[in-house]
């Protein structure tokens, strides 16, 4: 089963829109190019030794985001992790329920039984639930944790 995560925030879709297209740095990490664009290719890193290329499949203003990782370079020692993460496809929806804003997130290709699931999984958790909630809601996320 690929990776879900979900979270609901006090916040409008255009900033959790913004925040996943323009402000990946905000809660995530360093970002290289912008994701604003279908057709892009964007860059997220943690220093130098740990990165991904990241492709703009589709965007759908304010409801959908879909990338896929056209590259993969980790420094996590786990033989098969950088090949889990190739072509694997990041899907973000965004939804309007009861005056607060509705994030789904599924990493199609991150597999419970993969390599990588559990410390790939444990990063998301930490970077959905926490850093990006924080800064939708507060304006302050986490960054660069892991």
């Amino acid at each position: 089963m690929d990776y879900k995560k979900s979270i609901v925030v006090k916040s409008t879709v255009e900033l959790v829109f913004r925040a996943l297209t323009k402000e990946i740095d905000k809660w995530w990490s360093s970002a290289e190019n912008s994701a604003a664009k279908e057709g892009l290719v964007f860059k997220v890193s943690f220093g130098e030794e740990s990165y991904w290329n990241f492709k703009v499949l589709e965007l759908k203003k304010s409801e959908k985001i879909i990338w896929k990782c056209v590259e993969s370079h980790q420094d996590h020692n786990l033989v098969g992790m950088d090949e889990e993460w190739l072509n694997s496809k990041l899907y973000w929806r965004i939804s309007e329920i009861d005056g607060k804003v509705k994030v789904d997130f599924l990493h199609e290709g991150l597999v419970s039984t993969g390599v990588c699931y559990d410390v790939c999984s444990s990063a998301w958790d930490f970077y959905i639930m926490e850093s990006l909630k924080n800064y939708l809601e507060t304006g302050k996320g986490k960054p660069n944790q892991n």
